[in-house]
């Protein structure tokens, strides 16, 4: 399986699940934004994951889309949790960690997408 599909079923689950896990379920009363994105960004991922996965023609446009947009989401939010890590203002409980996973998501995500984006342009050639 190639790297950006398989990244996308393990990534695609991860989100949702570490955001729930560092915030509570009960962050949806709060913030539910915030929580939304992630497990919409963690779906997108596993549809398109699985739509590859079933040699859809769609689907690697499709997964390459689903990268974008998750690799946009986690810039935003690698960019602020520096930011505020930097500043030091607010610092969350285990601040260093949620730091250390959301570089890896990161750069999982920017490899992903170069990935899909490299199968796309070989398909359209």
């Amino acid at each position: 399986m190639r790297f950006e599909v398989a990244a996308a079923f393990t990534v695609g689950v991860l989100l949702p699940v570490l955001e729930t896990v560092r915030r509570g379920l009960g962050h949806w009363a709060i913030h539910a934004t915030t929580m939304l994105e992630d497990y919409l960004g963690g779906a997108f991922l596993l549809l398109a994951g699985l739509a590859v996965r079933q040699g859809a023609a769609f689907g690697n446009p499709m997964l390459l889309t689903a990268w974008a947009g998750v690799s946009s989401m986690m810039t935003i939010s690698l960019i602020s949790q520096v930011e505020d890590t930097v500043r030091a203002v607010e610092l969350e409980p285990n601040n260093n960690l949620v730091l250390g996973f959301k570089l890896l998501l990161w750069a999982t995500c920017m490899v992903a997408l170069i990935r899909s984006f490299r199968v796309v342009q070989r398909g359209s050639s």
